[in-house]
Order: C-alpha cells, then sequence, then structure tokens
C-alpha cells in the first residue's frame, strides 16, 4: 500500500492510497471508523480521508505481523 497527502477536505487530509487486488473478485476493501463506513477500490491509487487511510494501514502491518508469527510457529 502506498500513501501520500494530497490535499484537505471539510479540515480532513485527503491521502492517495493503492490497494492490491488480492484475488480477481476483490474489488473494493470495507473500512470504518467511528461508525463512518467507506468502500475503498483496489487496484487503482483512490484518495480518501486520512483516518481511513490509517485503519488500512493498521490492518495490513497487524497482518503482516500474524503471517510471520505463523511462519514462525509453522517451522518448529
Amino acid at each position: 500500500m502506498s500513501k501520500k497527502t494530497i490535499k484537505e477536505n471539510n479540515g480532513e487530509q485527503l491521502v492517495s492510497i493503492f490497494i492490491p487486488k488480492q484475488n480477481r473478485g476483490d474489488t473494493q476493501r470495507f473500512v470504518s471508523v467511528n461508525g463512518e463506513r467507506i468502500l475503498v477500490q483496489t487496484g487503482v491509487e483512490v484518495r480518501i480521508p486520512e483516518k481511513f487511510a490509517r485503519v488500512i494501514n493498521n490492518s495490513d502491518e497487524m497482518q503482516a505481523q500474524a503471517e510471520s508469527f505463523i511462519q514462525a510457529n509453522i517451522a518448529q
């Protein structure tokens, strides 16, 4: 996932983000923050509020940590 700040929208920073498709049918990712929700298109660069980008980034980091943990414990 790549991210860069674009502009402000109603006091919120918009960031450009790219979420790669994980399979052929993967066209959107659902993201929710404090009751606000959006669908983010995958496979193309889109602009979204920064709070949603942070959630996506945190999710990707946790997924990577989980995969590392699983691989480390399979090897035992």
